[in-house]
């Protein structure tokens, strides 16, 4: 699987990286954090699949914000 990744600015989540899959009509988005409270990697994806546009557009721009309420944990890790 080739994937679009970002690396994302200092944000309040602690949200590190985002990702879709490149190559796939729908995709769901990626997000790779890292916990405040005891510094373990986090990994989750959105609930929801994405039009490949829409999901680079979003990773693109680092748009975690718009996706991250839609998010459960992730057992696709290791991806950076």
């Amino acid at each position: 699987m080739k994937l679009k990744i970002k690396k994302l600015t200092e944000n309040t989540r602690n949200i590190l990286y985002m990702a879709c899959e490149v190559g796939s009509e729908r995709t769901v988005i990626y997000l790779h954090g890292v916990s405040k409270t005891t510094g373990e990697n986090q990994w989750y994806e959105t609930k929801v699949d994405y039009a490949e546009s829409t999901a680079k557009k979003y990773v693109g721009h680092g748009q975690y914000k718009l996706v991250v309420r839609h998010i459960t944990k992730s057992s696709f890790t290791d991806w950076i």
